[in-house]
């Protein structure tokens, strides 16, 4: 279904087959018709953004432009799809644009991340094999235009500006309607879930380095700045009070940093045994998010002076300084 969330703004509800159960594609009906974000690349969700389309009055052929937020796959999966039926060039980061036509040559050096964290190796195959089986939810981007911070798009009678939000992906971007305090914020920011930094490695030489959430809170406080009054997130329910949930999310890492220190208070950790004790009951397809997470505040313990790593067995742990 379609819902009008604003003049000019329709939000379309698409099924994925994730815990997160759905994903919104902003619809812009103003020229040049534009969708902010894909959904993935199945036969359901197609039907679905073509049937909330017709709600609108419209169909995928009468797009003119596609904005993708950042290259994962709910998110991305069946631009290209959409390009073949409607000729909308697809705008996006350059960084998620060469994250998603290398990742799937980059799975070796995933595991061997996974396993210097401590993950179990049988718990590695599972991961990556999550992973490779997405893949068929999206099809990799030939032809793209790339956007970046400051851009304008353009449309007929108003215009969004590109805000970088590096974080949860390297690559994130949001879009910012100044006029009516409107943000479009993908992943960055949503209502009911903390968005996660996945997994993002600056240097490819021990000791690795984890830039993912200070990257994200960062670009937090980027957001904190502007003027917004409504934010329109790639999944869940429309953010109304945008200042008291940044704070919210601040006290939230904050919260779990200190977590964390008492965690190594007791003995020595891997990521992966931080992030088991932190979330007893994770289950094994988000082991991966919760590591992530745990590596991005080890990063900034470390860089506070609070934390050191190094090296046993072939594993990183964590100890207090």
């Amino acid at each position: 279904m379609a819902f009008k969330v604003f003049d000019k703004i329709y939000k379309i509800e698409l099924p994925v087959p994730f815990p997160i159960g759905t994903i919104n594609v902003f619809f812009i009906d103003e020229s040049p018709k534009t969708i902010i974000d894909t959904g993935i690349k199945t036969e359901e969700s197609l039907l679905a953004l073509n049937r909330g389309l017709r709600e609108i009055g419209y169909e995928l052929r009468s797009l003119e432009r596609i904005l993708i937020t950042h290259g994962h796959i709910d998110h991305y999966g069946q631009a290209k799809r959409i390009f073949y039926i409607s000729g909308a060039p697809i705008h996006i980061h350059s960084k998620e644009y060469g994250r998603i036509r290398s990742f799937i040559h980059s799975f070796g050096f995933l595991r061997s991340i996974l396993l210097r964290n401590g993950i179990p190796e049988s718990m590695i195959r599972d991961i990556i094999h999550q992973f490779q089986s997405a893949q068929i939810m999206g099809d990799s981007l030939d032809e793209a235009f790339f956007l970046k911070d400051g851009d304008r798009i353009d449309f007929k009678s108003m215009n969004l500006e590109v805000i970088e939000c590096p974080g949860h992906s390297p690559g994130m971007l949001c879009f910012f309607w100044p006029e009516k305090k409107i943000l479009f914020s993908g992943d960055h920011i949503l209502k009911e879930i903390t968005p996660n930094p996945t997994l993002n490695v600056s240097e490819y030489t021990p000791p690795f380095h984890y830039p993912s959430l200070k990257e994200y809170l960062t670009s937090l406080k980027k957001i904190e700045r502007l003027d917004i009054s409504l934010i329109l997130p790639g999944h869940g329910e429309e953010i109304l009070d945008p200042k008291g949930l940044i704070k919210k999310l601040f006290n939230h890492h904050e919260e779990r940093m200190n977590n964390i220190i008492q965690l190594l208070s007791r003995e020595d950790k891997t990521a992966f045994q931080i992030a088991t004790e932190l979330f007893p009951n994770i289950p094994a397809f988000e082991v991966f998010l919760g590591v992530s997470e745990v590596l991005g505040h080890l990063e900034i313990l470390r860089e506070q002076g609070k934390i050191r790593i190094y090296e046993r067995e072939g594993k990183d742990y964590y100890s207090l300084e």
